[in-house]
């Protein structure tokens, strides 16, 4: 901390210039003024669960009711008969939030009434509908049959109903398949490279009816209600500050960060735990859901997620588990969680940029899109930074899901080619901050430059650890001199 401060990295806190050493400063005075409610050397004070298990969408629902029950009696009996479900928010464009929700029949209004808390005026935002099929590819067929926490995820009955023609075609058919009811197990032996079958008729998913409807004019700070006419709950969430400004209120603008979730018990309490924190918009730094080919796993995401998600604007980016396991491509992820990506002068929508009160993010795929110079990637994440206005945005956070400052075996040194493309790229430009998910572990690094600290260089935090069905990543390889914290246990953080 005591190297001379990089020129390129001085920044604006409060309106006023401040070097890189002041906002130090302050964050170490704001982590002591916290002491009170968090004790020197612990990271959260959240109640993990013992243990974990993925579960069902029965048991999500059953889950949320519970807790309505308590907290709003009338919420829990209009959440069950509600068409509407999954309810989440993503940040669009400036002033803007897009609205997403499903519904399992077709014809349902994909319209949004919304206006701000305690107005009588009202506003309606019309949407659009899609929907989509995918191929069933249980692929991380190890993890899912004997995951690292709890029961496995799909049964070997789930996937015998799938694979199982008998029922339903003569012997004939070239897709005629019989499990025995008493060897339910040899399902997986019937699989294609990982996936049911083609030929199959039962092989494929069918997404609900997505909606999406973006809510324009909206005044930074300002609280809203809004409701999809379509179903009977109505939701709040607050406007984050816009580029360049400071909340009105006291505090500080608080940005949750969280990443490789899952739909276990744990996900669910991690959740509970971040929503309680209140952030002012949260960022998931990829693997949402751990599907891994079963699709169906996402409408128990969304529902499990809904409490959290229609509250917090969120700003999400693929991880593997969105683009390599189940051979998904991304096409769940794009379908369900809209990003700004149009907004901020991208052809994809796996990378894109958006600024928030003082903090310019700019988020990427990372690991699973090329990274060399003529590549789409890197050529949009240098104009995003050529074009970045520090003075409005002094803070400059990256978020990608592969970590290139990992200290543990698992996933070790896996995104050497990305960081030879970019490390010196963001190092030039004065990034701030860097968030990663992947391992699911915590490890936050000092400033750090290939490899060594250096007090020009960015910040790591590796935040994977938020619940999945994988477990913690163990072990732990000698600590170097970059890293300055790390521990194997699951939560989320603001």
């Amino acid at each position: 901390w005591l190297q001379p401060v990089c020129l390129a990295r001085a920044g604006v806190f409060l309106g006023r210039p401040m070097s890189r050493f002041g906002l130090l400063a302050a964050i170490f005075a704001s982590a002591h003024a916290a002491e009170t409610l968090y004790p020197p050397g612990i990271t959260s004070l959240v109640r993990r669960p013992p243990w974990s298990k993925p579960l069902t969408h029965d048991e999500v629902l059953a889950l949320k009711e519970a807790r309505s029950a308590v907290e709003a009696p009338d919420l829990g009996r209009r959440l069950s008969q509600d068409p509407v479900e999954q309810v989440h928010i993503g940040l669009h464009g400036p002033g803007e939030v897009v609205v997403t929700f499903m519904t399992q029949q077709r014809g349902e209004s994909s319209a949004v009434q919304y206006g701000e808390e305690g107005s009588a005026a009202m506003q309606t935002a019309e949407g659009q509908v899609s929907t989509y099929t995918s191929l069933l590819c249980p692929t991380n067929h190890a993890r899912m049959v004997e995951p690292g926490l709890g029961d496995p995820k799909v049964s070997d009955l789930d996937l015998a109903k799938v694979v199982n023609t008998s029922a339903i075609l003569p012997r004939s058919s070239e897709s005629y398949v019989y499990i025995p009811l008493a060897e339910p197990g040899l399902a997986w032996s019937k699989l294609d490279k990982g996936c049911v079958k083609y030929k199959n008729p039962n092989a494929y998913y069918q997404s609900p009816y997505i909606h999406t409807a973006v809510l324009r004019g909206l005044r930074p700070g300002a609280r809203y209600t809004y409701r999809p006419i379509a179903g009977s709950r109505t939701f709040t969430f607050v406007m984050p500050p816009g580029a360049g400004t400071i909340p009105q209120t006291d505090k500080p603008l608080r940005v949750g960060v969280w990443a490789d979730v899952g739909i276990t018990n744990v996900s669910y309490a991690v959740m509970q735990h971040l929503k309680d924190l209140t952030p002012d918009v949260a960022l998931l730094v990829g693997d949402l859901t751990y599907s891994d080919g079963w699709s169906s796993v996402w409408d128990t995401f969304g529902t499990m997620m809904e409490p959290l998600m229609s509250t917090v604007p969120h700003l999400t980016v693929v991880g593997n588990h969105e683009m390599a396991e189940g051979r998904a491509q991304g096409v769940d992820w794009m379908y369900r969680y809209p990003v700004p990506y149009r907004a901020s002068g991208s052809a994809s929508p796996l990378f894109y940029s958006y600024d928030v009160g003082l903090m310019h993010v700019l988020c990427i795929p990372g690991t699973y899109a090329p990274t060399g110079l003529d590549s789409p990637q890197y050529q949009f994440v240098l104009e995003d930074l050529q074009r970045l206005n520090r003075s409005d945005t002094p803070w400059l956070v990256v978020q990608f899901h592969t970590p290139w400052y990992n200290s543990n075996e698992v996933h070790y040194q896996e995104a050497l080619t990305m960081q030879t493309d970019l490390e010196d790229l963001f190092y030039e430009y004065g990034v701030d901050l860097i968030f990663n998910g992947h391992l699911h572990s915590y490890e936050r690094s000092y400033n750090v430059y290939q490899n060594e600290p250096d007090a020009c260089g960015p910040m790591h935090i590796v935040i994977g650890d938020a619940g999945n069905y994988e477990g913690p990543a163990l072990p732990w390889r000698d600590q170097p001199s970059w890293s300055a914290f790390r521990e194997s246990a699951f939560g989320a953080g603001v």
